[in-house]
């Protein structure tokens, strides 16, 4: 049974990302580049929602095609993270929009950090938000209205930072 529609709540927003709560999913959209302090406000709003939760905690977060590759210290402090954060997710998935060399370069980054700890960090690269919804949306809760409102949130999150 779905119970009443919940809108992703804002933790941080800027002109190059932002960060919400959509019930136990941790939500990202970056349309610029992702800084080190990017970074640590999304493992500390990580930390606090797996804290909090009483179920499975999942990440979807989306790379629009305006997005550069991260520096090497935001691809070490998103290692940490991966390493330290999300193991303790029940899946993690990344839509690198896109296509070609953008998706390439998405699926280095994240296989580099999979690579650190091997078997242990659920995370999934993908093409599209549809794709990136479907690997999320069987650990969502049972009242959260599944796939269709994930989509509607992620929808409203990036309508509201294109009004920026």
């Amino acid at each position: 049974m779905q119970g009443p529609r919940m809108g992703a709540r804002i933790v941080a927003q800027d002109g190059d990302y932002v960060l919400s709560v959509w019930h136990e999913t941790v939500l990202t959209v970056f349309r610029g580049a992702c800084s080190l302090q990017h970074a640590l406000i999304i493992s500390k709003t990580c930390k606090a929602v797996l804290a909090e939760s009483r179920g499975d905690v999942t990440y979807l977060g989306v790379i629009e095609r305006s997005s550069p590759a991260p520096t090497e210290t935001v691809r070490r402090e998103l290692a940490t993270w991966s390493r330290d954060v999300v193991t303790k997710m029940r899946v993690a998935a990344i839509v690198a929009e896109g296509g070609g060399f953008k998706n390439a370069l998405v699926r280095g980054v994240g296989v580099a950090l999979t690579v650190l700890v091997p078997h242990q960090v659920p995370f999934k690269i993908t093409s599209t938000v549809e794709e990136g919804v479907a690997l999320v949306a069987p650990f969502l809760p049972s009242n959260a209205g599944g796939a269709a409102e994930l989509s509607l949130a992620i929808a409203e999150i990036r309508a509201r930072t294109a009004k920026r």
